[in-house]
């Protein structure tokens, strides 16, 4: 491989920190502690330093807790998995909004036993997308769970990345949610939260993505224009908006989009690494702008942002599912289809 230009191990001791313990402030986080710990493994991962960086105890230990956040039967409905263990087991938690399956947290989940080289053979597959189909909305987008007005493509993807990693689609009505992602496409190329507001890098990546795992590319109403929004949003990082100081976590939600798209020869790869690096702190991670705190979210989207622009110096990550592809060739072996583009090059 090329020379990575990352501080490396100081990114790996970050991750491994991120892990084991969080600062007093991060306290708030505690109920999505699911997705802190996929982003951590994610980042390792996504640097080739997984594998010596957790013992197997510990690999071990963080499988079970994972499976421990799986709604077991007769606690609900929505089953899946929740997004931590902050309101105790499930059996004596009062409240149901927090003992309920939550599509992220589900997603997150199961991303996170892949990369800790679990099987999967504990899912409770057929309730988890029973639970999916039941949080469908009638406009074709998806809530994160019951009880919420939260609905959007943040939620869509999340369903979407679930169904592909268990192999099953029953609970997605493909149709339904490509006609609300369309109806999301702003006149501009962008995609917006909801029909007629701001175009966002973030959510322009839930769409794509969420079209890409369906096959369903060529549903944008404009690709062309799309992939030149997405475009136009690199100064030297990539911005999330029009007019927005760009942000080290749209390295890969706008990155991935382009790349997904088929544009990332058009990318400045220079200035993008630049800029990525500037984000880079003396404590390892990187922080959303240079010179800030970091964040496992900003470290690990940063960190697969730069792999998009070097893939010769770090391991090949799916844009779609934001695993390694090393990971997505063992998902093979667990029934993942073939014919999906996901694993087109695997």
């Amino acid at each position: 491989m090329a020379t990575v230009e990352l501080a490396v191990d100081a990114h790996v001791r970050y991750f491994r920190h991120c892990l084991n313990m969080l600062p007093a402030e991060t306290v708030s986080l505690d109920a999505t502690r699911m997705t802190i710990a996929q982003l951590s493994l994610v980042g390792l991962a996504a640097l080739g330093r997984l594998e010596e960086s957790i013992p197997p105890e510990q690999r071990k230990d963080m499988i079970e807790w994972i499976y421990a956040q799986q709604i077991p039967s007769g606690s609900s409905e929505y089953r899946g998995f929740r997004g931590g263990s902050l309101f105790g087991p499930h059996d004596v938690c009062n409240y149901p909004a927090a003992n309920c399956g939550n599509i992220a947290a589900t997603y997150s989940a199961l991303c996170a036993l892949l990369l800790l080289g679990d099987d999967l053979e504990r899912v409770d597959r057929a309730a988890t997308i029973a639970g999916i189909r039941r949080l469908q909305q009638k406009s074709g987008t998806f809530a994160p769970h019951p009880g919420t007005t939260e609905r959007d493509p943040r939620f869509i993807y999340c369903a979407c990345a679930v169904s592909a990693i268990l192999d099953d689609w029953s609970g997605v009505d493909m149709d339904a949610a490509t006609q609300y992602i369309q109806s999301c496409c702003s006149y501009d190329g962008g995609i917006s939260q909801m029909p007629f507001q701001e175009s966002h890098g973030g959510l322009l990546y839930c769409c794509v993505a969420s079209l890409a795992l369906m096959g369903r590319l060529d549903a944008l109403p404009d690709r062309h224009r799309t992939l030149k929004w997405a475009l136009f949003r690199q100064q030297d990082g990539f911005q999330g908006r029009i007019n927005k100081t760009p942000d080290v976590c749209y390295s890969f939600w706008v990155g991935a989009s382009v790349n997904l798209l088929g544009g990332q020869e058009l990318v400045d790869s220079s200035e993008l690494v630049s800029f990525i690096r500037r984000c880079e702190t003396d404590i390892g991670g990187l922080s959303k702008w240079p010179g800030y705190r970091p964040d496992p979210l900003h470290s690990a989207l940063g960190i697969v942002g730069f792999s998009l622009c070097r893939p010769d110096a770090l391991p090949l990550m799916s844009p779609e599912l934001l695993l390694p592809m090393t990971v997505v060739e063992r998902m093979l072996h667990l029934g993942f289809r073939r014919s999906h583009k996901l694993c087109a090059n695997a």
